[in-house]
């Protein structure tokens, strides 16, 4: 198994982008400051669960943590109203293909 680190270098980014500090973070999470700057400096990698709690409160997902470029960040970044469009444009493709992959097998 590959023992790399995950850098979550754009936490800070998103962090401070919203205006919460280390300390508000930390206490929406459930963890200690020095963990939360553990993880910024690429020091030390959250538990998955945590990573999970962290991408919640920055309303983004675990790959937006690491990359500023990442699709679904963006998507996280957007209105409501925008997201529910997107929404029902993916269930509408979805059911599209599924029925094109239900015909395939029948």
């Amino acid at each position: 198994m590959d023992n790399e680190k995950v850098n979550l270098r754009n936490m800070q980014k998103l962090r401070e982008a919203k205006r919460i500090t280390q300390v508000k973070l930390s206490m929406l999470v459930g963890v200690s400051q020095q963990s939360i700057t553990y993880y910024e400096s690429n020091t030390r990698t959250p538990s998955l669960a945590v990573a999970l709690r962290i991408a919640k409160v920055l309303n983004t997902s675990i790959e937006g943590l690491i990359d500023e470029n990442d699709i679904i960040s963006k998507y996280y970044s957007l209105p409501n109203e925008d997201k529910e469009a997107i929404n029902k444009m993916i269930e509408t493709l979805y059911n599209k293909n599924t029925k094109k992959d239900l015909r395939v097998v029948s």
